[in-house]
């Protein structure tokens, strides 16, 4: 999956209707058992390896039940990535959004 460039800041961008613009969290490359043992997480470069979660930036206006900052969660294979001069960010379809962080 492509990533489209875009050149202005995230916060400057207002998603339309049902869209929310997320900030997403990065994948972990490795994980440290309690004994220190440093697993490296596979590398392939697939959408397995894409974020399924983040921060929300921005949402469309017919939605009600999410609010900017709140932390969101979807499938790995949804989203358009766009990276705005302030970094990568995901637009989702609000359907895509499967829960949120309590």
């Amino acid at each position: 999956m492509s990533t489209q460039r875009v050149y202005i800041n995230g916060s400057e961008f207002q998603p339309k209707n049902n869209y929310v613009l997320v900030n997403p969290v990065e994948l972990k490359s490795e994980e440290v058992t309690e004994t220190g043992l440093v697993l490296g997480i596979n590398e392939n470069k697939s959408v397995i390896n894409r974020p399924t979660m983040g921060d929300v930036i921005a949402i469309g206006k017919d939605i009600e039940d999410i609010a900017e900052g709140e932390t969101v969660f979807w499938p790995n294979t949804d989203g358009i990535d766009f990276e705005f001069n302030d970094g990568i960010k995901v637009l989702l379809k609000y359907e895509s959004i499967i829960g949120s962080k309590k």
